[in-house]
């Protein structure tokens, strides 16, 4: 520690709205370093960050990016992410060889003063639950635990039985209204998409509405990446669930994956949702980690 201590020369934090794409190199090296080292899952939704739509004009004042550097190198980053809803989610990461000297208590502490400014209804830290020394920092911090996702994943999905009525259509910006009116179905009024689709499909993110005889009864998220893809915002409307049409919407999304020669695919989960888990054990996926969600009050 005395060592560390010694080799400090300058310290700077850098609060910003938006990362740009050298700050996302920066945070995945950072990322990675912490991963191989603690053998953890981080949700940082650095694709996301960097891709959505950028507005620099309104809300100038708010930050959603905080990173810390010594010796202008990297060591510390924490991000605000607001996913169209009045929530809050925290997580962050620090370099292994610069922990236990406050650096990220000084992140946190900027970050929950952001919150309290924006007056959020809900403010989430998350940690992997393999973590303790993050779970005993978050439980420093009087915060509650509130929920756990699972990430699951398929290795070689490779599924083929599809329903014929159910089809998945790629939206493109003038669906928005559609997936906004989902989105209120699944996640509550105040939820709506904060990147066109478009957009997203500059960045291999492809959103599907999913039909039953043409008519709209969920949707589904495809992130593709060179050799994996990740499957988010999966919903059915619920007048339409108990028939088998998630299975097959999912199923289809894996077909067009094993089709562009992707067979790794990942998810998230809660895990009070016994159903959804079922489903995806169904379709080949198994557990990998788990994300804890715990609620802070400032």
């Amino acid at each position: 520690m005395r060592d560390i201590k010694e080799k400090i020369f300058s310290q700077e934090i850098i609060l910003k709205k938006y990362i740009d794409e050298n700050d996302k190199e920066e945070i995945e090296e950072l990322e990675d370093i912490s991963i191989n080292e603690d053998k953890v899952n981080l949700k940082l939704e650095l694709d996301y960050r960097n891709n959505i739509n950028k507005d620099f004009e309104n809300n100038t004042n708010e930050i959603n990016e905080f990173l810390y550097y010594i010796n202008d190198k990297l060591i510390g980053y924490l991000g605000i992410s607001n996913f169209g809803g009045n929530t809050a989610e925290i997580n962050g990461v620090v370099h292994p060889n610069f922990r236990r000297i406050g650096v990220f208590n000084k992140l946190i502490d900027i970050a929950l003063d952001e919150c309290k400014k924006r007056n959020f209804d809900e403010i989430l830290l998350l940690c992997d639950d393999r973590s303790y020394s993050a779970i005993k920092f978050i439980n420093n911090k009087n915060a509650v635990y509130s929920f756990s996702e699972c990430r699951m994943k398929c290795n070689n999905c490779n599924i083929k039985k599809v329903n014929k009525l159910i089809s998945l259509i790629k939206i493109k910006n003038e669906n928005i209204d559609d997936i906004n009116n989902l989105n209120k179905i699944f996640f509550g009024d105040v939820w709506k998409e904060l990147i066109m689709p478009e957009d997203e499909e500059k960045n291999n993110i492809i959103t599907y509405l999913i039909t039953l005889n043409n008519k709209i009864i969920g949707k589904i998220k495809v992130s593709k990446d060179l050799n994996s893809a990740f499957i988010s915002g999966f919903g059915i409307i619920p007048e339409f669930r108990g028939n088998g049409y998630g299975k097959s919407a999912l199923m289809e999304a894996l077909n067009n994956l094993n089709k562009d020669k992707i067979y790794d695919v990942e998810l998230d989960v809660e895990i009070r949702n016994k159903k959804a888990l079922n489903l995806y054990k169904n379709c080949g996926f198994k557990e990998q980690s788990i994300m804890n969600y715990y609620n802070i009050n400032i």
